[in-house]
């Protein structure tokens, strides 16, 4: 019998999921803005979140969307999900590189 590899499916993994999420989260931001239709969040002003929404780096760099939550959030995903996937894809991606790359 040939020797199987265990292999986790490519849909299955940690990375691939983690970056999902944060790609379906800015879907359903991008559709919430453009439809107008949208979660009544509490006022951000006075509060802690206001504070980091109002600061210039925040207004100048990163205005992706024009609800302030949105934007927060959006930073809070990135932070979350999308640097740990991108790692993780890095990760699991290099060593199947060098291993083709030993083939040749």
């Amino acid at each position: 019998m040939a020797n199987k590899q265990n292999t986790i499916p490519f849909y299955k993994r940690a990375w691939v999921s983690s970056i999902g999420v944060f790609l379906l989260s800015q879907i359903i931001f991008i559709i919430w803005q453009t439809t107008g239709w949208m979660p009544k969040y509490k006022e951000i002003e006075g509060t802690i979140f206001g504070k980091i929404t109002e600061s210039s780096f925040f207004k100048e760099w990163l205005t992706f969307y024009e609800i302030p939550w949105f934007n927060l959030i959006t930073v809070f995903f990135a932070i979350a999900f999308l640097v740990p996937g991108v790692i993780g894809a890095v990760i699991n991606v290099i060593p199947n590189l060098t291993r083709k790359a030993s083939k040749i």
